[in-house]
């Protein structure tokens, strides 16, 4: 029996790529158990995002390594992609970029064998890198899948490595993606959430174009499966066909993703970033239009080069404004070879530090504004942990709700009421005394 264990840092994209990662070992004869157990090949999917998650991606494959000299550590993603010479200091037995990792599983097998002692398998991007498919299953004991139908950007905001990582933008053929999302849900999954690097471009590439509205409608058909959920999406991408869709799909979970990165033009525009402060709060009215139920999460930088004083209370004044129901925050991180890394005025690290603490104090309140709002409300509920005592899961808002333990089994969708909130999630109880499983 010849086991493999993985880690996963960063995106959801990632997680995605390794239950696929995971789903072909499976198929190759190989058994998963969890990272902390011994093995006999460790893969890591890496990230490369911040300063900081490189440090962990380099920290944890040389870790892992000098822990389990015997078993072939894979150090696989975006940090070999873009910092091969960083990468090898992990001391790894094979380096596989972004644009490799379908490879890894034949690469990792002909090592065992004793066919191969490559060490190293970056291929650069290219205009015509297909979308690849790593693996047509997906491992997860969890009740939501993640399905990547999209890889890729094209944007280039002025701090971001990730389009040198993952190269051009491309899609996954509606077809492809339909007969993905019909196999996860013969797995058991109720829910799918989409996801891409640039989910909002999805289509653009494809010959006939299509669009995310579009396979969202074309997913809805799905005998069996109960919901659709939206990775991150930027402001750009949100036109009124996706709006329409948060309006009448019963389906799509009242729930967006949407980066605001700052509230201050100044800041959006060094960025370079598609739109304006107030073009985000006027889509934010529009989509709360079409549902008012709607929980708007994000993403805040601070300490983007020249952000002064005043450009961060601009930010802080938004988000107040906004009233988002979950906000995550993000010191900026010079990343070389992007044009932020070499703009004047890099903000000192202290001030980041205290500007970062002061929007994680306001996304507090602004999440049990968001969970307050709840109570009173019925909400279906998918469950996806049972303990002792209580049994939890996601709203379709994307607010965590803990309910009695009698309420449903993992992987049910059940129908309940708010009866209490906290800023990180809400207390449910059934619905007229009574309880109520949704099929």
């Amino acid at each position: 029996m010849t086991t493999v264990g993985f880690r996963t840092l960063g995106c959801k994209v990632n997680q995605q790529e390794t239950g696929a990662l995971a789903a072909g070992f499976n198929a190759a004869g190989f058994v998963e158990v969890p990272f902390s157990e011994h093995a006999d090949v460790y893969v890591i999917n890496s990230c490369v995002v911040t300063g900081e998650a490189e440090r962990k991606s380099l920290s944890l494959a040389r870790r892992q390594k000098m822990r389990h000299n015997e078993s072939i550590v894979v150090l696989a993603g975006c940090f070999p992609q873009v910092a091969l010479d960083k990468a090898v200091q992990a001391g790894v037995d094979l380096l596989v970029g972004s644009n490799d990792k379908a490879k890894i599983v034949q690469l990792v097998t002909e090592r065992l064998q004793g066919k191969s002692n490559a060490a190293t398998l970056v291929t650069p991007w290219s205009g015509d890198t297909p979308f690849a498919v790593i693996a047509d299953g997906f491992s997860s004991s969890r009740v939501r899948a993640t399905l990547k139908v999209q890889d890729g950007c094209d944007q280039y905001c002025a701090y971001c490595i990730i389009p040198y990582a993952r190269g051009r933008e491309r899609s996954l053929a509606p077809r492809l993606a339909v007969e993905q999302a019909c196999s996860l849900v013969a797995q058991g999954f109720r829910e799918v959430v989409l996801s891409g690097i640039h989910l909002g471009a999805y289509g653009r590439d494809l010959v006939p174009a299509t669009s995310l509205a579009s396979l969202i409608g074309e997913l809805s058909a799905i005998e069996g499966l109960q919901r659709i959920r939206l990775g991150s999406i930027e402001p750009n991408d949100v036109d009124q066909a996706l709006v329409r869709q948060f309006s009448e799909n019963p389906k799509l979970c009242a729930h967006v993703h949407m980066p605001l990165q700052s509230g201050s033009n100044g800041v959006l525009q060094r960025m370079t970033r598609r739109y304006t402060a107030e073009e985000y709060v006027g889509l934010v009215h529009r989509l709360r239009e079409a549902n008012p139920n709607i929980g708007i999460t994000t993403d805040v930088m601070v300490g983007f080069p020249g952000e002064s004083s005043a450009e961060f209370e601009e930010t802080l004044a938004l988000v107040s404004q906004v009233g988002f129901s979950r906000l995550h925050v993000f010191r900026y991180s010079r990343r070389d070879g992007t044009p932020a890394a070499t703009m004047p005025n890099q903000v000192a690290a202290a001030v980041k530090t205290k500007r970062a603490a002061l929007l994680q104090d306001l996304s507090l309140v602004e999440a049990l504004k968001f969970n307050q709002g709840l109570i009173g409300k019925q909400v279906e509920v998918l469950v996806e942990f049972a303990g002792d005592h209580e049994c939890s899961g996601y709203t379709s808002s994307y607010v965590k709700a803990h309910l009695p333990l009698s309420m449903g089994a993992v992987g049910d969708i059940v129908s309940a009421r708010v009866v209490s909130a906290t800023p990180e999630g809400v207390q449910a109880a059934g619905v007229s005394g009574a309880e109520q499983n949704i099929q």
